[in-house]
């Protein structure tokens, strides 16, 4: 019987740390491991929790697990593809590393450029500009094809969503429709452990604020508004939300970059708010926490936004155009 993915990334990761690639003390991260093995968080933070319960990793105080029981040090540095090359079934985890790193970079392109108005992007083009094969540029559209950022026009010819203020308040009113449902529906699902982690991570992040790094802070809000809301345990409603993606992606790529800081952190206090909701097993406090966070989200995003089509530039890339009118 084939195995599942998480089953595959246990063995990945057992193998990793009895063969001493992933040494004693190496710090595990749930990003890290989910970019590397191009798969959701999800997967990964249930993995390194049965890897904890069965003694094999352990907590400290930091983010993560380290390997072994009790290691004598800790060691900070990102696990690469050499780090569990032919170690498991996920043995092609050089080729799945390869589309995601580009994709991060494609999908900043695609939303700046989706800020400032209709663009074409070809697929030929832009295979030749990664210098990758067709097959691995044609997984990369469909991944940002599949968080509503690229529309299939035709043979190799795709079309930038523009991101307009009519869409942006379309897609907000899609999420309060569902999200503060989902939440809900998650807090009686999510392990509190992981809620507590949550707000752990808010706290050390608003300790340090402004001096935050524009990873964290997506780190930060995929925690309630992906991995959290994921947790509801309808995958259809997931599914219809991955479609309102582009709403994270304005701040992911504007904030600390092309757009300043704000003077007070940006979402931590209300996401605090509604992450303890759910640790006192409030259901509805924290669904209508949610949607009132929402609702002030949209005019925050909508200012960023018209800030950035005033006075952003952006650098058209060789495998878009401008859309013929």
């Amino acid at each position: 019987m084939m195995k599942t993915l998480k089953e595959q990334l246990y063995l990945t990761l057992d193998k990793g740390m009895e063969s001493g690639r992933l040494e004693p003390g190496l710090v595990l991260l749930e990003g890290n491991i989910a970019e590397l093995f191009g798969m959701s968080r999800s997967p990964v933070r249930q993995t390194l929790r049965q890897l904890h319960d069965e003694g094999k990793v352990s907590r400290f105080d930091g983010r993560g697990y380290l390997v072994g029981d009790s290691p004598a040090e800790v060691i900070r540095r990102p696990i690469t593809s050499e780090d569990i090359k032919n170690l498991g079934e996920l043995s092609n985890v050089e080729r799945q590393d390869s589309w995601v790193v580009h994709a991060e970079a494609i999908e900043r392109d695609i939303v700046l450029c989706s800020m400032k108005g209709s663009f074409e992007l070809n697929e030929l083009k832009l295979a030749r500009v990664l210098d990758v094969s067709r097959t691995i540029t044609h997984r990369i559209l469909l991944h940002l094809q599949s968080i509503g950022v690229l529309e299939k026009v035709k043979y190799s010819s795709w079309r930038v969503v523009p991101l307009d203020d009519d869409r942006l308040h379309n897609l907000y009113e899609a999420r309060r429709q569902l999200e503060p449902f989902m939440i809900g529906c998650a807090t009686t699902r999510i392990p509190k452990e992981d809620i507590s982690n949550y707000i752990d991570k808010l706290e050390h992040a608003s300790a340090k604020y402004p001096h935050v790094s524009s990873e964290l802070l997506d780190e930060l809000e995929n925690d309630l508004h992906g991995d959290a809301v994921s947790q509801g345990g309808n995958q259809e409603i997931s599914n219809m939300l991955s479609r309102a993606r582009p709403i994270l992606l304005i701040s992911k790529h504007l904030l600390g970059s092309s757009i300043e800081l704000p003077d007070n952190d940006p979402f931590f206090d209300e996401h605090r708010w509604i992450f303890e909701r759910m640790l006192e097993d409030k259901p509805r406090e924290a669904s209508q926490a949610l949607e009132e966070h929402l609702t002030r989200s949209e005019s925050k995003v909508l200012d960023r936004l018209a800030h950035f089509r005033r006075e952003g530039q952006v650098a058209i890339p060789s495998y878009l155009k401008a859309a013929d009118k």
